[in-house]
């Protein structure tokens, strides 16, 4: 038993396999071939006639219909004849085509029936395209020249248009308005009124080439022979609009949803952009989380923020955003953004961090980035610092948070700045007498605190001199250059009256010490004797 099933099966694959094999050498049926005539199919030849295959019948029975089509016919009537090879169906005693077994087996009828189908059909297209009469040609060449004359009245009219509308804005040329962002000119009104001269002039040539191309399209719809190829062209042109105006129909409600979402985010900018402003100007309190010197950046931050969250929304609603283009351009400006701007990230990093660190204020004295003077810019980018000789140097956020931040005003006001200077006076002055003077040179110099008072330090006890360190408080940091400049002053002419050199005693010969450095203005000036030796003769200087 399981042998006859087995030697069945093994029947059974072979006639599957023959049968596939014959179908895959058989040939294929040829495809049909339409007959058209202006563009329109009339039928379809299924077989072919010998080693003309249907297509090639069809190309033939084409071209003798537009040869008939472009002659005047005085009949449009088919006839059909029965000879050897078939049914031939005629127009004017011209043969046009023949209806052979094979078409009528295609078609399911015999091959009289099929060709007295078919003649009908050519008779009622040829009467539709038949040639043309005087009367009809006479007409739409009239047609043609009504067109082609309301075509170059209307480039005549917008060639006169242009000029005078061109004239009238040269009359108002100072009155066109320039485009201002506040108190910014972006674009200055001379450009405002040559941007408008060449719109005018990009507006009149569109409208003058619809003029010309609608002028063509009517005149050569008027002729039978060219009206597939203005058929055509209309297509090619009604396509594209038609595409156009689909895909903004369709789009209406990605816009919508993305004008809500532009909407509120404006809403929800201003609010933040209210809250913040307020709390810089002191009105509203958010701390102990925001402080008031920095609302302001954060509010930017914040904002910012929000901005790319309603682009995070936004963007897949937008057309092609979501193409392989698109994602390639995004990728190649993230790569170009993030190899060519590493030092620009790195000082927005750096100013984000600097902003919150809070070493300084706007206005304070400050040394930042071994720049000192007063603060009077602070960006995520860079600090804006004005020196005491009025130089603006800016200094980058990486550069200011990578070394020391002195703030000489922020205990300035309350506790007072302590201002230092050094001299070095030699070991034969009573170092009492150096204090006082010190003390009395502090008290005599403006903007230098009496109360706390200043006070001296001896600060190094070197091998020829003493090193005394002056420190006085001041609550005017943004005036320290010249109290340190007055307080210099003050020190000379107080060490000169009281008697006492500021001078560090290196000596490398053999110096008159009976001459010293105080100016003659004073009495302690007059030179002295000098004696080398108690045995030695003494000599004057």
């Amino acid at each position: 038993m399981r042998r006859t099933i087995r030697a069945f099966a093994a029947c059974a694959l072979f006639a599957m396999l023959v049968a596939s094999v014959r179908a895959q050498q058989a040939p294929s049926a040829p495809a049909a071939a339409a007959v058209t005539l202006k563009g329109h199919t009339l039928f379809k030849l299924h077989a072919g006639v010998g080693s003309i295959t249907p297509a090639e019948r069809a190309d033939v029975i084409n071209r003798r219909l537009e040869r008939l089509t472009s002659t005047p016919l005085h009949a449009a009537t088919a006839s059909v004849q029965k000879t050897d090879v078939g049914w031939v169906i005629s127009v004017e005693g011209m043969p046009i085509l023949s209806v052979t077994e094979g078409d009528a087996r295609a078609e399911r009828m015999d091959g009289e029936t099929l060709a007295r189908h078919w003649a009908a059909i050519l008779g009622a297209a040829l009467a539709e395209n038949r040639g043309e009469s005087l009367r009809d040609l006479l007409w739409r060449l009239a047609v043609t020249m009504i067109v082609i004359g309301c075509a170059i009245g209307l480039l005549l009219g917008m060639r006169w248009g242009r000029k005078r509308l061109e004239a009238w804005l040269e009359q108002r040329r100072e009155r066109v308005p320039a485009v201002r962002l506040r108190e910014l000119e972006l674009v200055s009104n001379q450009r405002v009124f040559r941007g408008l001269q060449t719109g005018l002039r990009f507006a009149t040539l569109f409208l003058m080439l619809v003029v010309v191309v609608a002028a063509a399209l009517l005149v050569f719809g008027q002729f039978p022979t060219t009206q597939g190829y203005t058929e055509a062209v209309l297509l090619w042109i009604w396509h594209p609009l038609r595409n156009i105006l689909f895909g903004i129909l369709h789009y209406l409600p990605d816009l919508f949803y993305i004008l809500v979402i532009i909407g509120v985010t404006r809403v929800v900018l201003r609010v933040l952009s209210f809250i913040f402003l307020q709390a810089e100007r002191g009105v509203i309190s958010l701390a102990p989380w925001i402080h008031r010197d920095v609302a302001r950046p954060t509010g930017t931050l914040v904002k910012a923020l929000i901005v790319i969250l309603s682009l995070f929304f936004i963007a897949p609603l937008i057309p092609g955003t979501g193409s392989r283009a698109a994602q390639a351009i995004t990728l190649i400006l993230g790569l170009m953004v993030s190899f060519g701007s590493t030092s620009t990230v790195g000082n927005v990093i750096a100013g984000i961090v600097l902003t919150y660190m809070r070493p300084f204020r706007l206005g304070e004295r400050v040394n930042v980035g071994g720049i000192t003077g007063d603060s009077v810019e602070k960006t995520f980018l860079y600090t804006k610092v004005r020196t005491i000789k009025n130089e603006e140097v800016i200094v980058p956020s990486l550069q200011a948070i990578s070394s020391a931040i002195t703030n000489y005003s922020a205990l300035a006001p309350r506790q007072g700045l302590i201002l230092h200077t050094t001299v070095t006076i030699g070991y034969d002055a009573p170092w009492r007498k150096v204090h006082d003077l010190l003390l009395q040179a502090a008290a005599k110099t403006e903007d230098v605190e009496k109360d706390p008072a200043p006070f001296v330090w001896q600060t190094a006890l070197n091998d020829f001199f003493v090193s005394y360190q002056l420190n006085a408080y001041t609550h005017r940091a943004d005036r320290m250059m010249g109290t340190y400049a007055d307080l210099h002053r003050n020190i000379q002419d107080a060490f000169n009256a009281g008697g006492v050199e500021i001078l560090s005693p290196h000596y490398m010969q053999l110096r008159d010490g009976n001459t010293t450095s105080i100016p003659e203005s004073y009495a302690h000036a007059a030179p002295k004797r000098f004696l080398v030796d108690a045995h030695v003769r003494t000599q004057t200087s």
